[in-house]
């Protein structure tokens, strides 16, 4: 469906509450992906050892394996970039993650009012620290701001559309 057209008017602009809402789904969605590193570290084999500075001062503590540890970085490194992918995707041919489409918006290019590709997400992603910075206010600018950008909507030029 294309989304080509006269620019958009503010009323067709996604709301700040939108975006918070999207990216808490997304945030548990990417939880749930991150599931088989959790049990591995609490199911794992564990060893019994001394700590001098254990949570409870010296004493004998049960403590995840080498073997648990690793195999833990591993699911959730594996676990990420899986995550990191599918999102990636989505949200480039669509313009909409799963947080997104439970809130109705879209993330597009302001232009062309088109999905932005992966790689552009991909790098939206990578840049979402801008946001943070100072004081993350990037993400409270939408609050203010005639167009509702966030600092790397501006970087991107994208829009969040309401769908």
């Amino acid at each position: 469906m294309p989304y080509g057209g006269p620019p958009a008017g503010p009323a067709s602009y996604a709301g700040w509450w939108q975006r918070v809402g999207a990216t808490f789904i997304d945030g548990l969605i990417a939880v749930v992906f991150m599931i088989p590193g959790f049990v591995a570290l609490f199911a794992g084999p564990t060893e019994i050892k001394w700590q001098d500075d254990g949570p409870d001062g010296p004493g004998l503590y049960e403590v995840p394996t080498a073997g648990t540890l690793g195999l833990t970085f591993l699911l959730f490194g594996v676990a990420a970039l899986i995550f990191i992918v599918i999102y990636c995707r989505m949200v480039g041919r669509s313009g909409q993650s799963w947080g997104r489409k439970a809130t109705g918006y879209k993330v597009l290019d302001a232009n062309t009012r088109q999905p932005i590709g992966a790689w552009k997400v991909f790098g939206r992603y990578l840049l979402t620290f801008v946001n943070t910075l100072p004081c993350y206010l990037g993400f409270l600018w939408p609050l203010w701001d005639a167009e509702k950008r966030t600092f790397t909507d501006m970087i991107f030029s994208t829009r969040a559309y309401k769908a």
